[in-house]
């Protein structure tokens, strides 16, 4: 590809885009169509999220809004184009404006494959594994303060390839399977990948405000990044004679906790219940590698399970859903039967790890070295896992407020 020659298409269409869409279209679309008013209405259930942030910000979401309204599938500029207050554009402006009716704006999830150029992006789709090219020097910018994992963007095509429009959401710390757990979250009716697609083209702004937690660092323990591993099954109780090795049985009504020896504590919390009235059998751990010892140890143990958790989950959109819909949400009923089992250690050690997140962003957000005498006193934490965590989330520093 001639990149050069791709750039020089795309300053044009930023051009144009000014020109047209954001000096012109979006007070065009607000006068005829409310459309600024609408944008207010879908963002007024999130106001606990959007008053804590610029209010700039916020304005930037409502045009993304209204832009997305117009250029989306079936969108007002088909209705638009023939308005007669559009004449008084001159004819690149109107070629420009069929030209993006012809092929209609959509928000992506993705995530970057390659970087072929400057400014220039590889993305895949998260949720439809479809491949574009993006040109976006704003990507290029939030980059220069650190990688990202996922990426949430309104694009449109100009002809060579696709642009941002608005507001670019670089995730710190959220993965794909975070956003299918928050969308099965926002409407339990979804069940795949296109219903999820159709229900953000049908209302992008409960996924838009998914930027509150953009910032939020991969939660880490010497190295190990701590998730929400699950599964469950459907299948008869395990045989007891082949658990004694390697488990510690404990039993609470119908349901029977066997925790892995030396995996079933802190960070990995390895374990397994089976609840006899349900005839259930769930698998949990908090981190990737005690998903996996936990799995094989059952399978050598007779029990046919997969080394694929149905629910992998960060704490950070776990904490980032509950703040958004303003509901707890238990992932683990049973955890509850045992709770006063486990180990106070386990306990002080997993409240410190946040603790410890908590305690770093007000000095990085400041500018200022963390004081690591005082995390060290506070949390427990030793100087090697403090200076790694700080490492990580230095590269997270929250960009809207700079």
């Amino acid at each position: 590809m001639d990149y050069q020659h791709t750039r020089e298409i795309c300053l044009q269409t930023s051009r144009l885009t000014h020109a047209v869409i954001d000096s012109f279209l979006i007070y065009y679309a607000a006068r005829q169509d409310k459309t600024d008013r609408e944008a207010e209405r879908q963002l007024e259930k999130y106001r606990h999220i959007t008053r804590q942030q610029d209010p700039a910000w916020v304005n930037f979401m409502k045009t993304q809004y209204i832009a997305h309204r117009i250029f989306k599938k079936n969108g007002l500029i088909s209705k638009y184009l023939h308005h007669s207050a559009l004449k008084e554009l001159d004819a690149g402006e109107m070629a420009y404006l069929r030209q993006q009716a012809a092929k209609p704006w959509r928000f992506y999830f993705s995530e970057i494959t390659r970087n072929p150029d400057e400014d220039f992006y590889e993305m895949e789709d998260i949720l439809s594994g479809e491949a574009f090219l993006l040109y976006s020097p704003g990507t290029t910018d939030i980059l220069s303060q650190g990688n990202k994992t996922l990426w949430f963007n309104l694009v449109a095509f100009n002809g060579a390839c696709w642009q941002t429009f608005g507001t670019i959401n670089g995730y710190s710390s959220f993965y794909t399977d975070d956003i299918f757990f928050y969308a099965t979250e926002t409407d339990p009716a979804l069940e795949n990948e296109t219903d999820i697609i159709q229900h953000i083209e049908n209302n992008p702004v409960p996924y838009m405000v998914l930027f509150s937690g953009s910032e939020l660092p991969v939660i880490v323990n010497k190295n190990e990044p701590i998730r929400f591993n699950q599964a469950d099954y459907d299948t008869r109780p395990p045989a007891a004679e082949n658990l004694k090795k390697d488990f510690r049985v404990q039993v609470a009504g119908s349901v029977t906790q066997y925790s892995l020896k030396r995996w079933g504590g802190f960070p990995h919390f390895a374990q397994f219940y089976y609840d006899s009235q349900k005839k259930l059998l769930r698998l949990k751990a908090m981190t990737d590698k005690g998903f996996a010892k936990l799995t094989e140890k059952m399978k050598a143990a007779g029990i046919p399970v997969s080394p694929e958790p149905d629910l992998s989950l960060t704490p950070t959109m776990l904490s980032t859903t509950e703040s958004i819909l303003k509901k707890k949400i238990v992932l683990d009923e049973y955890e509850s039967l045992f709770g006063e089992e486990k180990s106070a250690a386990d306990k002080e050690a997993m409240d410190n790890l946040n603790e410890l997140v908590q305690l770093i962003v007000p000095y990085l957000n400041a500018g200022k070295e963390p004081d690591i005498s005082m995390l060290l006193k506070k949390t427990g934490y030793d100087a090697l896992t403090i200076k790694e965590v700080i490492a990580q989330m230095r590269q997270t520093i929250n960009r809207m407020q700079q």
